[in-house]
């Protein structure tokens, strides 16, 4: 049987084990942590980008489509104008 000094070292050596473990992965962790950090950081930039990006092509898109309305609305209105002058059947 292990005397009582004996069985205090074990103690306290199993403990120092555990605290030099624990900051060891603590360390890991936070490492860990502060990429992940970056990582997000990176990826809201980026996807604000992205938004500004889409929402320019977006305006643009829609700018197009109002001219394509507008040239359509011309285009009916001469095909009208031109239905008018034909000559009706009998």
């Amino acid at each position: 049987m292990p005397t009582q000094e004996e069985r205090l070292d074990t103690v306290e050596f199993n403990l120092r084990q555990f605290k030099t473990e624990t900051v060891r992965v603590y360390q890991d962790m936070a490492f860990e942590m502060t990429i992940i950090k970056g990582l997000t950081e990176d990826s809201i930039k980026r996807l604000s980008t992205l938004n500004s990006s889409m929402e320019k092509r977006f305006d643009e898109a829609d700018q197009r489509f109002e001219g394509i309305d507008t040239r359509l609305d011309r285009v009916e209105s001469m095909l009208a104008q031109i239905l008018e002058r034909l000559p009706k059947k009998p």
